[in-house]
């Protein structure tokens, strides 16, 4: 990238970003709540959109085209499978998160719990995903960068800026640029900027797409490029995968994904550093709201710009040792001038707005439920004001370090997946049932992760592996069941008898106590109606069996159009129309009832 239309584009970009984070200082400098949660005053069109532009990071379109090439497009259920979950989300969950008014998800705890083991969860979770998984993402995010501006500028590992590869001193300067804004400005300045790299991410990742289909011939040329190439179209094409009989295979895979992953995933509940958006809006309703739009943009909007690189990338560039820089390679391929500076903008704009959020979210939890819970409670909020722009320095500087560690992106995307299995069960049920404790949670943590390092020890000494000594007892398991996502489904397996039985079998959260979180959330339904059956309108909180129906609706809106979709672009319209009428129907249904279940809770 050396013309000077496209560094002018650049320039520009990195200073508007710079501008807009700073404009926002003064606000976010009033208190910790407008600082972390935007003085909880954002409308569902803000929220949702914030949410599409950090989970559009720079790593996710190298991974989409990794796994169409490396297993075809049906491999990306591996993310797609998540719809049920999200539309649930919109549904129930959504609303509880805004009605708790807390200001991070670890604060939940002591809400929902009580005694020293709550204290203890809210520091635990606190650490495990404000530090721990947080510098994971942050770290495998800086490593796609790093994948992009090397292959995009054309520069190796040999050429040394500053004492370090050139590609690393880039991604650094584009870091710290996201870390000072961020600092200053805190969400306010992450949900501004976000907003504009969400229109300029989409803008160019449907540049690139469109080009990328032109520059392979279209349709008919993709085609004959495959054959020429000696690549399997169908193999590749094929969306829903029940042909495999494989016991580790895309069908199986598959069964597990829809059949347990997406209610046993961590962020099931609309968890993790989503949860500041929610806990930003205006009032339930723009919550449930800014879900489904968030819901529709990264399921229906996002995936088919990526997935048909991934497929012109095969038919111009074929069988390639790295899938995830085929991405970044079409771009050299196609983009004229002028474009390519937009579309490098675009993947700035992606990688800083999803490390704003994670510095930003993680610091949230460092200092509202670590330093300010347990080691400085009387200190004034403008003193915990300060601890939080400090937090952010500090976990940037933790994530540029963990950043060099991190190999291929997809490993540790699938990881922090698998460390994190079952616990979405658990989280689920702490909303709908009175019985979950502090204690059931802590238990599913551990299985968790106790069950994650076993099972990748086990794959390390796997005779199909790559281990350097082999375990022959493991010789009859099919290697693809140490992976994710049979390591996710083992985990469950373990996990939900293990907290289930904490909740019967272990101490009890104190009556008075359940009812003060019923009162201010208002969770309803048969779990909690031993604890507050007796209240007024207990029957008309909580999900009914329409409620149900509209995620079932939902989750076939959102299939419906995603599948739909690439029927269409893949030549196979009546398959494609099929499945978009059943999307419309769907999708209709269940927008209108999110209005109908939203009506009471505008403020």
């Amino acid at each position: 990238m050396h013309h000077p239309l496209d560094i002018t584009i650049v320039v520009a970009w990195l200073l508007l970003a710079l501008g807009l984070g700073l404009l926002f200082q003064r606000r976010a400098s009033t208190s910790t709540e407008s600082y972390f949660v935007a003085d909880r005053s954002l409308p569902w069109w803000v929220i949702g959109t914030s949410m599409v532009a950090t989970t559009f990071a720079a790593d996710t379109p190298l991974v989409v085209c990794g796994y169409v090439a490396a297993e075809g497009i049906a491999a990306n259920w591996k993310w797609w499978f998540v719809a049920p979950g999200a539309v649930m989300t919109v549904f129930i969950f959504s609303k509880l998160w805004r009605r708790a008014g807390v200001i991070t998800e670890a604060e939940l705890t002591e809400l929902r719990y009580h005694g020293p083991s709550a204290a203890f969860l809210r520091g635990a979770k606190a650490l495990w995903f404000g530090v721990f998984l947080n510098l994971l993402v942050i770290a495998w995010v800086m490593r796609a960068m790093r994948t992009i501006v090397e292959t995009v500028l054309g520069i190796g590992p040999d050429v040394v800026w500053f004492g370090l590869p050139a590609g690393t001193t880039i991604v650094l300067g584009l870091f710290l640029l996201a870390v000072i804004y961020t600092v200053a400005a805190g969400l306010w300045g992450v949900v501004a900027t976000d907003l504009i790299q969400f229109a300029l991410a989409m803008f160019g990742s449907l540049a690139v797409a469109i080009l990328s289909w032109k520059k392979a011939g279209g349709l008919t040329g993709i085609q004959e490029a495959f054959q020429a190439h000696n690549l399997d179209w169908e193999a590749t094409t094929n969306l829903i995968p029940l042909n495999d009989p494989s016991p580790d295979g895309a069908t199986a895979q598959l069964a597990i994904l829809l059949g347990v992953t997406w209610w046993a995933a961590r962020n099931v509940d609309g968890g993790s550093y989503l949860t500041q958006r929610l806990l930003s809006a205006r009032d339930a309703r723009h919550a449930s709201w800014g879900y489904l739009w968030f819901t529709v943009a990264n399921l229906c909007l996002r995936p088919w710009p990526w997935l048909a690189v991934g497929i012109a990338g095969l038919a111009l560039l074929g069988a390639t040792d790295d899938p995830e820089a085929i991405y970044p390679r079409m771009m050299m391929e196609v983009l004229p001038p002028g474009l390519f500076g937009l579309v490098v903008v675009s993947f700035l704009a992606a990688f800083m707005s999803t490390i704003d959020t994670h510095l930003h979210w993680g610091a949230s939890l460092l200092v509202h439920d670590v330093y300010r819970r347990f080691v400085a409670p009387e200190r004034s909020d403008k003193h915990h004001l300060l601890a939080s722009r400090v937090a952010v320095i500090l976990l940037g500087a933790l994530g540029a370090i963990a950043s060099f560690a991190i190999g291929e992106i997809r490993g540790a995307w699938e990881l922090a997946l698998s460390v994190t299995a079952g616990l979405g069960a658990v989280y689920v049920a702490r909303w709908l049932w009175w019985r979950v404790t502090a204690w059931a949670e802590l238990s599913a943590m551990a299985v968790a992760m106790v069950g994650t390092f076993t099972i990748r020890t086990l794959a390390a000494h796997h005779p199909g592996g790559e281990g350097t000594s082999a375990w022959m007892w493991l010789e009859p398991i099919p290697q693809g069941w140490l992976a994710f996502p049979f390591d996710a489904f083992a985990i469950v397996c373990v996990s939900i008898p293990t907290w289930v039985a904490v909740c019967y079998f272990g101490p009890a959260t104190p009556k008075a106590h359940l009812l003060a979180f019923y009162d201010k959330v208002r969770p309803g339904g048969f779990g909690w109606r031993a604890i507050a059956g007796d209240r007024p309108d207990f029957d008309k909180h909580g999900p009914t069996r329409w409620t149900f129906l509209g995620i079932f609706a939902g989750s076939v809106g959102v299939y419906g159009t995603l599948i739909g979709s690439g029927h269409l672009l893949l030549g196979r319209p009546a398959a494609g129309m099929v499945w978009l009428l059943a999307g419309m129907v769907g999708g209709v249904y269940a927008v209108w009832r999110v209005h109908v279940e939203t009506r009471g809770d505008a403020a």
